[in-house]
């Protein structure tokens, strides 16, 4: 699930860790929840499926990027078409939501290094950080 993790880890780089972070802090308490992340995860998922058919494709990956960032995504190595493929449970070439949603639970997982249930701030960008590279 990693590489669906990635994409939004770039769009919410793209966005700034900052404004990332509170966007997804619904209730300003200082740290994101599972819930809160996965609200994120629904958001990005939206921002990308432009034809509103519950599936993304590379082409909507790459200009929900564009949308999001102002720029073209750098180049990471992957295509939009690769990363979907890693995390494709139905070999469809396609991105569905709950593909996106179990990719965003992993992410949330990895990134939650102290265990405590919630992100801080800074577990957020250095988690988002590390799977940009």
């Amino acid at each position: 699930m990693k590489i669906t993790a990635m994409y939004m880890a770039v769009a919410l780089a793209a966005a700034g860790a900052e404004q990332a972070f509170s966007g997804m802090d619904a209730n300003g308490d200082g740290k994101v929840t599972p819930a809160e992340h996965a609200a994120g995860a629904r958001y990005y998922f939206a921002k990308m499926d432009a034809n509103k058919d519950s599936t993304v494709t590379a082409a909507e990956m790459t200009a929900a990027y564009r949308a999001i960032a102002g720029r073209t995504a750098q180049k990471s190595g992957m295509s939009a078409a690769d990363k979907i493929k890693a995390v494709d449970a139905n070999g469809d070439g396609m991105l569905t939501a709950e593909e996106h949603a179990k990719g965003s639970e992993a992410m949330f997982a990895r990134m939650d290094s102290d265990r405590n249930g919630s992100l801080s701030k800074e577990e957020l960008a250095a988690g988002h950080a590390s799977m940009l590279h």
